[in-house]
């Protein structure tokens, strides 16, 4: 054992590898241009492996969405500017509610709500980043998803409830419970922001900001509620006096991870960053610990001894080492140098893979110093303080059955216990341990059963009656969706791309990330791999011939074609330098074919045949793509650029911009309708919109939708359906415009009268006949307050309003017979 005293400890080098990681900085700053981001980025990665643990994944992901969420100057906006966007088009919604179309949009929530192992290596249903537990109920419980927003269960994860749908913001980086209020929440996102609920979630507003960096943890003294405390990424460490209004940095440490009091005594708090910091004055005052620095620092305490304190290291992504002081962290012991590597992905620590401090946590049992578990890809436990640890589970879902431990999916975010449970957040869920001495195949059980917030890259939707779905997802591989079996999973990693066959439902593809391509025929009980000519983007296009059968296309750094279903591949483009980003085939002339690379666009006429031909691009890089489905030369772009639709109608010669009243987000997913007005959709990183021939300007096409990333937008033209594949809240469906708008207007506005009740809460809504109808209440954003399905009108037909606050709805009524907007004011 190695024993430190009093001294200042640094590491020669350790300098070198964070400047080489500046990307990382400059990513959480969220003030760089991306071009700067991605060139050091690729400066960083350029001689390094980037195998897993490398981060290189990491960047990736965030290098795609970055690309296409980036603004016409090449810069991201930022969480302030989106919401302060979002009050200036509510606004203009209000104004102009009553001469809106009356579209019935209606979006229901299709999921995945649990993960369903059919042959994915390793299963899960989305990011978790943070959780609290009620001080006063231990089934009280909120989490956080990355970019699906705050949840609350209050019967211990039996069923959970979104909170903030509305609400302009869903990124969330840690969440809080007030321990002396369980009515006050706090969540941490980016930019430096913190968010405060009083009214248990029902409604949040941004309190005081910190710095520009993602909010790491949110920490409230139990004895003084206003006191708060709160680490940020690359800001450092702070406290606030005043309930979150206002924040004060604490330490001279840039970087800021963890925080916790000793147990029993709020004045004692502990702060870590790069090193580890204590105050004995309730956070007025600290002074730094003799330990040595870090890239990061966690800690661990525990009721069963206080004076006990736990600190782990992180060194280059990987375990750095474990320490030990059993007298308030004046003097401390170093267990283990980092000759294991508990954060990787090996069960015996036996690789130098890690992702740390991204996954990297620990904690200790309340009830016994001894128990210590830490995390990273896995989970470990260690029964003798610290000294040995044991892997307690394994990211391989078969593996982990074989070897008898636990199921948890990997990358683990976040550890705690509360009494003697163990709560855990993954890139694949959230789990509890209720037994941590006993470790068995049964260790961890899944408990986020019930929430959507599937970050969906690409869906693929069957032209059938009876809908067959195909999506790919961030960390949690490809999942396809039947209404006779729900969703069951099938391919594991980062799931891409993906469709299904349209000769035959029961086969499908899927892609992970760079191109690697999967198969199956029989939906995913045989799966196997397709031998591929390259690798690509991160996220790599994949198309179906809209007219041969087994005929596949994909973009590498050329076009490839299969006529076998991918058993062998035929290049049909030039080779372009840098892979492609998009490939669309018209479905009215197969031989016509568009691609796009960042924001160049090119186009054949005769399926690759001779080389493709470089067209006008109207700007900015290219998010996506939409051929029209009877005119191969109509065709619809995203772009970054005014971050706008435009629309060519000659092949790509001319473009004419679609702006129009489009709110100033992110231009992402665009599909054409085949309903004869040449219906337009888009879905932006806030909400879908719809345009036809018949309509002067975009229409909000959000009804019960949350503000969430549109990632693709796909139709069913056989059940006139369509399908959003977001990236957080999972997949949902609306019926489409033409189904909303096909009947005729025989019932007009003057016909239908409403009748408010002054000494009730009851509205009497009149007609000429009697008729079935589905009656809805709008507020003047859109928003659904009331929906009555399949209600008999007629003059005695009486409306309960006593849920509606006082203000201006809307009231629409759809009959077989026509559709009838009204205007009602609650008083």
């Amino acid at each position: 054992m190695k024993y430190l005293f009093l001294s200042l400890v640094c590491f020669l080098g350790m300098g070198n590898t964070l400047n080489a990681q500046e990307y990382k900085e400059m990513i959480d700053a969220g003030n760089y241009p991306v071009s700067e981001v991605i060139t050091s980025a690729e400066a960083y990665f350029e001689n390094i492996d980037k195998g897993k643990g490398s981060g290189y994944k990491h960047y990736k992901r965030w290098e795609y969405n970055a690309l296409r969420l980036q603004n016409e100057d090449g810069f991201l906006n930022t969480d302030l500017e989106n919401m302060q966007e979002l009050t200036r088009y509510n606004s203009y919604l209000n104004e102009t509610a009553a001469s809106r179309a009356s579209l019935l949009d209606n979006w229901e929530e299709l999921g995945p709500f649990n993960y369903n192992n059919l042959s994915s290596w390793s299963p899960g249903l989305g990011r978790i980043t943070g959780f609290s537990i009620a001080e006063d109920d231990i089934d009280h419980i909120i989490v956080g998803a990355e970019t699906g927003g705050v949840w609350k269960t209050l019967d211990g994860g039996a069923t959970w409830q979104p909170l903030g749908d509305y609400f302009s913001n869903l990124y969330v980086y840690s969440v809080t419970i007030d321990p002396t209020n369980s009515m006050v929440y706090y969540f941490g996102s980016r930019n430096g922001l913190v968010f405060k609920s009083l009214d248990a979630g029902a409604t949040w507003n941004a309190i005081g900001s910190i710095g520009n960096s993602s909010i790491n943890k949110i920490v409230v003294n139990p004895d003084f509620p206003d006191i708060l405390f709160a680490t940020a990424s690359y800001e450092g460490i702070y406290r606030s006096e005043d309930a979150g209004s206002s924040w004060t940095q604490i330490t001279n440490d840039d970087r800021g991870f963890d925080i916790t009091f000793k147990p029993g005594d709020t004045q004692v708090v502990y702060v870590s960053g790069r090193q580890v910091h204590k105050s004995i004055n309730g956070g007025v005052d600290f002074t730094t610990l003799a330990i040595p620095s870090a890239d990061a620092q966690m800690m661990g305490v525990s009721q069963d001894d206080p004076n006990v304190v736990y600190v782990i290291q992180s060194d280059s992504g990987v375990f750095g080492g474990i320490y030990r002081s059993d007298n308030d962290g004046d003097l401390f012991t170093e267990l283990d140098q980092g000759s294991n590597n508990y954060f990787g992905y090996s069960t015996t620590g036996n690789d130098n893979r890690g992702q740390a401090p991204r996954d990297m946590d620990i904690d200790v049992n309340p009830n016994n110093i001894n128990e210590v578990h830490i995390a990273g890809i896995q989970t470990w436990r260690s029964l003798d303080g610290g000294v040995s640890f044991t892997c307690t589970s394994n990211w391989l879902i078969n593996d982990a059955a074989n070897q008898n431990i636990g199921y948890c999916h990997a990358d683990v975010d976040v550890i705690g216990f509360r009494g003697s449970t163990l709560f855990v957040g993954t890139d694949g869920g959230f789990y509890k341990a209720e037994d941590t001495q006993n470790l068995t195949a049964n260790y961890f059980e899944h408990i986020s059963i019930g929430m959507g917030i599937r970050q969906w890259y690409r869906i693929g939707v069957s032209q059938t009656q009876d809908v067959v779905i195909t999506g790919g997802s961030q960390d949690n591989g490809s999942s396809f969706y039947t209404q006779d079996t729900g969703w069951r999973d099938w391919v594991g990693a980062d799931g891409m791309e993906g469709f299904v066959s349209k000769s035959d439902p029961d086969t499908m593809f899927g892609m992970i990330q760079f191109g690697n391509m999967y198969r199956t025929t029989n939906q995913g009980v045989n799966v196997s791999g397709i031998n591929t000519p390259d690798q690509g983007e991160w996220v790599t296009p994949m198309e179906q011939d809209p007219t041969v059968n087994d005929r596949l296309y994909v973009g590498y750094d050329r076009v490839y074609r299969s006529n076998d279903n991918g058993t062998s591949w035929t290049a049909v483009s030039q080779q372009f330098g840098t892979d492609i980003d998009h490939i669309k085939i018209a479905n009215s002339n197969n031989q016509v074919m568009y691609l796009a690379r960042e924001f160049r666009f090119y186009k054949t006429t005769d399926a690759g045949a001779t080389d493709w031909e470089q067209i006008s691009t109207p700007g900015g890089f290219v998010n996506s793509i939409a051929i029209h489905p009877t005119d191969a030369n109509k065709i619809a772009v995203a772009t970054s650029s005014n971050n706008s639709v435009f629309i060519s109608n000659d092949g790509g010669d001319s473009w004419i911009s679609y702006k129009k009243n489009l709110p100033n987000f992110s231009a992402l997913a665009l599909a054409w309708d085949d309903n004869g007005q040449d219906g337009l959709y888009l879905g932006m990183d806030y909400g879908i919109y719809y345009i036809d021939n018949m309509l002067e300007d975009w229409q909000p096409y959000n009804t019960n939708l949350p503000n969430v990333i549109i990632n693709e937008l796909e139709i069913n033209n056989t059940t006139n359906t369509l399908y959003a594949a977001t990236y957080g809240r999972g997949l949902w469906a609306s019926p489409l415009v033409e189904d909303n708008l096909g009947t005729a207007n025989f019932i007009t506005e003057s016909q239908v009268v409403l009748v408010p009740n002054p000494a009730s809460s009851l509205v009497t809504i009149k007609v000429p006949h009697q008729t079935e109808a589905d009656v809805r209440v709008f507020d003047t954003s859109g928003k659904l307050m009331i929906y009555k399905r399949d209600v008999q009108l007629n003059s005695q037909y009486q409306l309960d309003i006593s849920k509606l606050k006082a203000g201006i709805y809307f009231i629409r009524i759809n009959t077989a017979v026509g559709i009838v907007t009204k205007k009602l004011i609650r008083q």
